[in-house]
């Protein structure tokens, strides 16, 4: 009966020591936020509905901006179906990021913002 009783109390111990751990434990799911732009530079905003999957379609958004000269950081939005490219706006030509896009097979994408950042093209119609 002493024996059974000890046991009891063991797993008692055992249990309530567990929680307590695990309700002071980080919650390693958490969401880490996305630091962009640190340095404030110029915005362009791309539209990009085609985007049908994160791991797909957003990634290789970002990967196709990347690439083009005077970007300077991206922030892909799936569900709102945006990228936001931080740019060198002397170096950037979103004509020729819009076209990257398109050629890419994001046929539907636009420029939907721009924040103090110009296309170096003479004609600024947006690629379609």
């Amino acid at each position: 009966m002493l024996r059974a009783y000890f046991v009891t109390i063991l797993a008692v111990s055992f249990c309530t020591y567990g929680c307590a751990e695990a309700i002071n434990e980080p919650n390693e799911l958490s969401a880490t936020p996305a630091v962009f732009n640190t340095y404030g530079l110029p915005t362009v905003e791309f539209s990009v509905p085609d985007m049908m999957c994160l791991d797909g379609c957003g990634v290789a958004v970002k990967e196709i901006l990347v690439k083009q000269p005077g970007v300077k950081d991206v922030l892909v939005d799936f569900e709102g179906k945006t990228a936001i490219v931080a740019v060198d706006e002397k170096t950037f030509d979103s004509d020729k990021a819009l076209a990257a896009l398109v050629d890419k097979q994001f046929l539907n994408s636009s420029l939907k913002n721009a924040s103090s950042a110009k296309p170096q093209a003479a004609d600024a119609a947006a690629v379609r």
